[in-house]
């Protein structure tokens, strides 16, 4: 495996830092209620990393990928199957990796006995961040000046 390169690592970071936020918001929340216990931020704490892992594990999918169709010129014929071979890869992937994440949160609240919804709604943070991150980031451009353009 190689070492992950800088965008992925800068991904996971941003990701990381609104899985955080989330799961903090959560746990105020919890404590507001007055439902706030150890089992919650246990349960909180290890989905919130779950989900983070989930993703860095996806970063580096997509890096091998890229990675691999970069290394030499190719016909067309053979960019047509190599996509074809990493698109099922990518879905081999994310069924992997979804299968191991419900595996590990069952663990979690069956064995660990973390509370089940503090447990499992971290596992949707990732999904949450990716959002609004790419809103931002359409609203940024969009507002960009443009350059010069050229008839």
């Amino acid at each position: 495996m190689r070492k992950p390169d800088r965008a992925v690592l800068v991904q996971t970071a941003r990701v990381a830092a609104g899985v955080a936020a989330l799961v903090a918001l959560m746990l105020i929340v919890y404590a507001i209620i007055g439902r706030l216990s150890l089992s919650v931020v246990a349960g909180g704490v290890y989905a919130g990393a779950l989900g983070i892992l989930n993703f860095f594990i996806m970063g580096l999918m997509v890096q091998s990928i890229t990675e691999r169709m970069a290394e030499k010129e190719r016909s067309e014929q053979e960019i047509a199957d190599m996509s074809l071979q990493m698109q099922n890869r990518m879905k081999a992937s994310y069924n992997m990796r979804m299968i191991a994440l419900f595996g590990l949160l069952v663990l979690g609240i069956a064995v660990f006995h973390f509370d089940a919804l503090a447990t499992i709604l971290p596992s949707i943070f990732p999904s949450i961040v990716i959002r609004v991150l790419q809103i931002a980031e359409a609203k940024k451009a969009a507002s960009a000046p443009k350059g010069s353009e050229e008839p």
